[in-house]
């Protein structure tokens, strides 16, 4: 029964509505554009079939070193600590990626700050006759440089340098260089069999699921911790803690019910959206046998650790210290890992977002599975241990523990009111 009351609480308040709302609109927004259309099979003579990432020098050098001469003539830097940076180096540093520069193309700081004609690539916006815009696409001006003879591993470590003198994360960074500079175009026979990879019946649920968990992530990995917090504010207001902390039901127990309370109640609008999901993958695909079991074990576990984690640790430092201290850490700590996740393949054994931004992919998933499977059972711990924690603090308040603060804050008052009581006699 007090499952069932805890459960009813949390459903019929507005946080929960809210929360609805943010899971529905995530949905909805992000997902939903991919749900219009299937996916199209690759034929041949397609102009363009994307770009595929692949390690080759000869691609990778000249490309990193065009941007890193069209920055240096830019006069800054963009990197990405936690959001869009611009850096501007000191003097020193700026003289040192010259000479960079100097080693890779040729081109002394003489000759590159005494270049006037350096043109950024960019479109011109015009009207024609009719007064419609017409777009001029221009290209970049750069000084006539060669590539000189330099080893592909000094050519990391000349890359690495960058980094560390812009303060990291930037697109020179080691774990960046590949991806950002390296990308060929894909032909018609990979593009093809990465298709048919992902039309496999027990692959195209799947390629949807990580789809929808990447997006539904998102929101799930910071949202439950206001409706936790709720749960305590509420009860704060109310005057609860009294009542509470005289029941006969054991700490754990009665941590366990509210807490399951809140994942059961979180888990609601996952579910329902997860089906919808499934109904229109169905119609997309109507001659195509598709295995859910697969799709939906995947979805249970990416998603379940977000929800079971977030609230396990709001629970715990609600309890500790104050609703409002936990959704600051969440917030946080959500934002800190936000900013530092990467789109594709950023799925490491710690990181609390699992990003996986592309509908197909299987290979990049399949080559991170291990990682996959850690974070999520580590997450699950995680969990566990916040929520027996939460038990211990609450078994300690119901036995005075933790409990001066608000002796003495009791005492305070009764003062308070006995001075005020013989002013007014």
């Amino acid at each position: 029964m007090l499952l069932v009351k805890e459960w009813k609480k949390i459903v019929f308040s507005l946080m929960f509505v809210l929360y609805v709302a943010v899971v529905a609109a995530m949905y909805y927004t992000q997902l939903g554009g991919d749900l219009l259309t299937p996916e199209p099979k690759p034929t041949p003579g397609m102009d363009n079939y994307g770009t595929v990432v692949k390690e080759d020098a000869a691609i990778l050098m000249p490309a990193a070193t065009e941007e890193l001469l069209r920055e240096y003539l830019n006069g800054y830097y963009v990197t990405y600590p936690f959001f869009y940076k611009e850096v501007k180096p000191k003097e020193n540093e700026k003289a040192r990626i010259a000479e960079i520069l100097g080693e890779l193309t040729g081109l002394s700081r003489k000759e590159l700050d005494s270049f006037t004609d350096f043109q950024d690539s960019r479109y011109d916006i015009a009207n024609d006759e009719n007064g419609n815009p017409v777009y001029t696409y221009r290209e970049a001006v750069y000084p006539e440089y060669e590539m000189q003879p330099v080893t592909y591993e000094h050519f990391r470590e000349l890359m690495g340098e960058v980094d560390e003198i812009l303060g990291g994360n930037s697109s020179y960074a080691p774990k960046t260089l590949v991806n950002r500079f390296s990308r060929v175009p894909k032909t018609y026979e990979t593009a093809l069999a990465e298709y048919q990879t992902m039309m496999q019946p027990a692959n195209l649920g799947k390629a949807y699921t990580r789809l929808y968990c990447d997006y539904l992530g998102i929101v799930l990995a910071v949202i439950p911790v206001f409706a936790a917090a709720f749960l305590w504010m509420a009860d704060r207001r109310a005057h609860m803690q009294a009542l509470v902390y005289s029941r006969k039901i054991s700490s754990v127990k009665l941590v366990c019910i509210r807490y399951f309370a809140l994942v059961s109640a979180m888990m609601l609008p996952v579910v329902v959206t997860f089906v919808h999901m499934m109904i229109k993958v169905e119609g997309l695909y109507p001659e195509q046998s598709i295995s859910w079991l697969p799709a939906v074990g995947l979805g249970l576990f990416w998603l379940l650790p977000y929800v079971l984690s977030v609230t396990a640790v709001a629970v715990f430092l609600s309890e500790l210290i104050g609703p409002l201290f936990a959704i600051f850490v969440q917030c946080i700590w959500w934002f800190l890992s936000l900013e530092a996740s990467e789109l594709v393949g950023g799925i490491t054994r710690w990181t609390l977002l699992l990003r996986h931004n592309r509908l197909g992919g299987e290979d990049i998933f399949a080559a991170q599975f291990a990682n996959f499977l850690w974070n999520r059972a580590f997450y699950l711990l995680l969990s566990a241990a916040c929520l027996l924690l939460a038990a211990l603090v609450f078994d300690k308040k119901r036995g005075g523990a933790f409990g001066r603060r608000e002796r003495w804050s009791v005492a305070y008052k009764n003062i308070f009111r006995n001075r005020k009581n013989k002013s007014a006699a």
